[in-house]
């Protein structure tokens, strides 16, 4: 969805969109898919980047989405440190766990388009369907030796968003 910065996105300012996110989200949207977000944001939990400048970035991915007629039904977040085990870090799946008891939406069949092999694991805990975009922190084919690999490789969201519409599509034919 948006550039990852090493090692973190510390500011709104910094936050950019991949030029390709909008697309990729209108189609899913024109095709009845709803949007939720599901991410560590370790940084916090490290002591560099604040709460409200996390919120802040939420609020401008929120805002740019709004002026396309977009819309992201919840964030969740999880800030605990890699080391805490805490359930909601992914690779474990309670941020989907939780979208799924506040949204009553079935992970079964639903997507969980990531760029991280946590992402794909994750989604493959809780019953997802995960698929990886290779334009965020994975290289070309280093997903070939994870446990749960992704259902399907796309080189970014809009190719994944295209190949689930059009998959959809020859599905209720």
């Amino acid at each position: 969805m948006n550039r990852d910065m090493k090692p973190y996105i510390t500011t709104a300012d910094e936050l950019e969109l991949f030029p390709w996110t909008l697309e990729a989200l209108r189609i899913l949207d024109d095709a009845g898919y709803e949007f939720f977000v599901v991410s560590n944001q370790q940084g916090v939990g490290k002591g560099l980047i604040s709460p409200l400048e996390l919120e802040k970035q939420t609020q401008k991915i929120e805002y740019l989405l709004k002026a396309q007629g977009l819309t992201i039904r919840r964030f969740y977040y999880c800030t605990a440190l890699a080391d805490e085990s805490h359930p909601w870090r992914k690779p474990l799946p309670g941020m989907i766990e939780a979208a799924r008891e506040d949204f009553r939406v079935e992970p079964k069949g639903a997507f969980l388009i990531g760029d991280r092999w946590s992402d794909i694991e994750a989604g493959a805990r809780a019953g997802c369907r995960p698929l990886l975009v290779l334009s965020g922190g994975t290289l070309d084919e280093e997903w070939r030796g994870w446990a749960h690999l992704p259902e399907r490789v796309f080189p970014t969201l809009l190719e994944a968003a295209q190949w689930i519409v059009s998959s959809s599509e020859r599905e209720l034919q």
